[in-house]
Formats: C-alpha cells, structure tokens, sequence
C-alpha cells in the first residue's frame, strides 16, 4: 500500500519496526525509513530515559528512533518530523501519550548534544543490547578491529552482485550508467554497484543476467569443484543463493533442500528468473534433517550419499547486523544458545549422508565464536574421522579501504566510492570425511 505523506510513512515503518522478512507491501521510501530508525534505537531509548519518569510504549520508542534518524540525515526540518511524528502518535494512541510523544520530541531536537552521546555510552556506539556487545567483545578484544565493526555497522551496506556469465558485465555496465552508477570488480565472480541502487529495476536484472550476492556467500564457489556426476546437497538452501551460485558457475547434481516451504518459493521464483543461465537446475525438496526419516529420506535422494553438503546453518546473523539492524534486538542468550543446539545437531546430522571422501562446508553468517570456530572445533572433538582441509574461516564485516587490503584489489575508486565497497561478516569450514578405522 502506498501513502504519500510522512506521517504515514512514519506510521507503516514504526509498525513493521522490528519484524524480520520481506517487505514486498512496504515502499520504497518506508524500507529506508525503517532500516535508518532502526540504527537509532539505542539513542532513541537513551535520550527518551533521559527525559521520561516511565518506560514508554515500544511503538513510540520507534518513532522517536525514525524522527532522530530522519533529522540527522537532514531530510526533513525540525518542525516538520515533530509535526509528523506526533500526527502518526495520533492515529494509534490516547491525548495523554500524543502529548507524551510531543514533549519528548521537542525535548531531543532542542538537545545540543544528542549525536554525540555515542562517545559516552557504548550501546549507542553498537547499537545494540550490552549482551549482545559482550558477547562479541569476549572474541574481538583488539580496539582497532572494534572500531572497524562499528564504522561498518554506521554505513550503508554495499551491494555487492554475481554475473551469472562473465559476458553479461558490459550489458550491466550499459544500465547502470542510464542511473549514474557504476561497477567495481571486486572478486573472482563479484561486483559492486556504486552507489547502492533498486537493481531489481534494471534490464540485466529482470532478464536473469545478475544476482544479489554479498560476496562472503559468493566465496562458496571457489571452495567447491565438483565433478559432473557429484551430487551436491544445500541442506539449508532458502532463499537459494548458494545453491544457485553453484548451479550457475559449476556442473554436478544440485539439491536444493528447506524445511520451510515458504521460504524455498523465494528459490523457486530466483530459479525462474535466471533459469536461462543456469549450468544446472536445483532439484528443491522439503524435508527437516533433525527428524530421522526425513534425513533418511534426502540420504536416498543421492543413494549412497552426498559428494558435497552445504551447510548454510541457521545463526544469530551477527555478521550482517549492518544490513539487519533489528537483529541484535531480535534475540536473546537464549535464543542463542539454541542456535549453538541446533546447529551441533545439523552438523551430525550432515555426516550421516556424507560420502566417504566427501566435503562438508559448514557456514554461518555469524561472527561469534561459537558459532564458527567454536562449533567445528566440538565437532572435531567428538568426530575422529574428519579432514579439515583449507577454508576461509572467520570473515569479519569489512569497508572500503579495509576490504581492497585484506583481498588485495585493485581499483582507482575515490574515497566516496569505497564507502561502498566491502562485503558482509561470515564463517566458513571445510571439512573431508574420512572412512572409519
């Protein structure tokens, strides 16, 4: 649904605040008011404590959040977000919390200081629970890589793409240059838009010929080279970008498996949109490998199991907070401690319907350690049969000049530019099984 003023606006965003998923009802200009509110919300629970006696409603801590960012971006004057703000407050609340609202709005925007509190105290800094920030500083304890995940959170996220045939790079060049972007080669398969764009709007998209990657999940294409005849397993493949990263780069058998059956349409309309430029279609199929006979079920898929298993496995997502603010607000210790559980399992699981000789990568687009390191190295400890062979490992979150020093690229973008080149923070694993003594 679209709505033409701000206060609706306001009012759609602050609604869908925190939810995690597709937001194909929202406008343009909602998804960026809510991604913006959102890295402001712990200066919106600071400065609204500061001047309130009582914890007010989430909903008003999320307006404030999307009036500070607003303000800050200098999109809208002052007088124009209060306004704005406080006719959204009315469409779902009582006087007495419309004018609550008011008065904490004038009182920010009077305050002289109110960007600079992230100096002063840490969550703002984050943007994050102290938990959470805990949590990643035991693992990250050297300053300066501190600073570098927190200046990556504070930018936009790059958007970073896959040709699907390296021939198709000057027809979205011709595009992109319609719009006053460019691209930046950047790896092996991947691409930066410079700057940041809607490319579903584009010719080389709508044709097939490009696919949104970041280019920490692209690195799964370099790490496997499988033969014609391999059967490949992406266990947790929803929405499918690996899996059809292989499927477009690589010649085997590729499963592509979900539980969630809403999830794998995502794959299924990704498949339908480049199916012209695949090396190989996806075979999709639904089952849970923790529940025996449906993991019995996918070992029969390849009959005596799987060359190569992608284990993509599900995480808290602490390394691409940048692009999903809301995580860091989503979870809790316990949730995460289930992750950890599940994950554990996925992995056992996995080796069951793993070859002799055969590869597992296991991946998380996490950068806590017991999600990454962590996990592999219990596994190791309770498997004996087990190869680990070279791999990535951790990928920390990375920006600008940081990613061409750490990958060694070379490129003559300007120091704008580069605020837009980087890729996301991931975890990758390699491990060979071995047969049994």
């Amino acid at each position: 649904m679209k709505y033409g003023s701000l206060w609706q606006d306001i009012f759609i965003s602050s609604k869908n605040f925190l939810e995690i998923g597709r937001f194909s009802e929202l406008t343009p200009r909602q998804k960026y008011i809510r991604f913006v509110g959102i890295k402001r919300l712990a200066l919106a629970k600071f400065v609204v404590h500061k001047y309130a006696k009582t914890d007010p409603n989430n909903n008003i801590l999320y307006v404030v959040a999307i009036s500070i960012a607003l303000y800050e971006e200098q999109r809208y004057p002052e007088y124009t977000l209060v306004n704005q703000a406080v006719e959204c407050l009315k469409h779902s609340y009582n006087r007495k919390i419309v004018a609550f609202g008011n008065f904490i709005l004038r009182k920010i925007f009077a305050d002289p200081n109110l960007f600079q509190y992230r100096l002063s105290w840490e969550q703002i800094r984050w943007n994050a629970p102290l938990w959470w920030i805990n949590h990643l500083k035991k693992q990250v304890d050297d300053h300066h890589l501190q600073d570098v995940l927190v200046d990556s959170l504070l930018r936009h996220p790059p958007l970073n793409v896959r040709l699907n045939k390296p021939q198709y790079i000057n027809q979205l060049s011709s595009d992109l240059r319609k719009i006053n972007r460019k691209i930046v080669k950047v790896s092996s398969h991947g691409l930066t838009v410079v700057p940041p764009c809607d490319l579903t709007q584009t010719s080389s998209f709508e044709k097939g010929l490009v696919s949104i990657q970041d280019l920490s999940s692209q690195r799964i294409i370099d790490l496997i080279q499988p033969k014609p005849d391999d059967n490949l397993l992406d266990i947790c493949a929803a929405p499918g970008g690996k899996s059809l990263a292989i499927a477009t780069n690589r010649k085997c058998n590729v499963f592509s498996n979900d539980k969630s059956k809403i999830r794998l349409k995502m794959l299924e309309e990704e498949i339908v949109r480049i199916k012209d430029h695949l090396v190989t279609i996806p075979k999709i199929t639904s089952f849970n490998p923790l529940v025996p006979k449906q993991l019995n079920a996918l070992f029969n898929l390849a009959n005596a199991g799987f060359d190569y298993i992608i284990l993509d496995a599900p995480c808290s997502g602490s390394g691409i907070q940048r692009r999903h603010p809301e995580i860091p607000w989503t979870k809790t210790k316990q949730q995460l401690a289930t992750l950890v559980t599940m994950q554990s399992k996925l992995l056992d699981a996995c080796w069951q319907i793993l070859k002799n000789r055969g590869i597992l990568i296991y991946c998380t687009c996490s950068i806590f350690y017991n999600e990454g390191e962590g996990q592999v190295v219990q596994f190791l400890k309770r498997r004996k049969n087990v190869n680990r062979k070279s791999a990535p490992g951790l990928i920390y979150p990375t920006i600008g000049k940081d990613y061409l020093l750490k990958y060694n690229v070379e490129n003559e973008s300007d120091n704008a530019e580069l605020n837009y080149i980087g890729d996301d923070g991931f975890f990758y694993a390699m491990l060979e099984k071995q047969e049994s003594s």
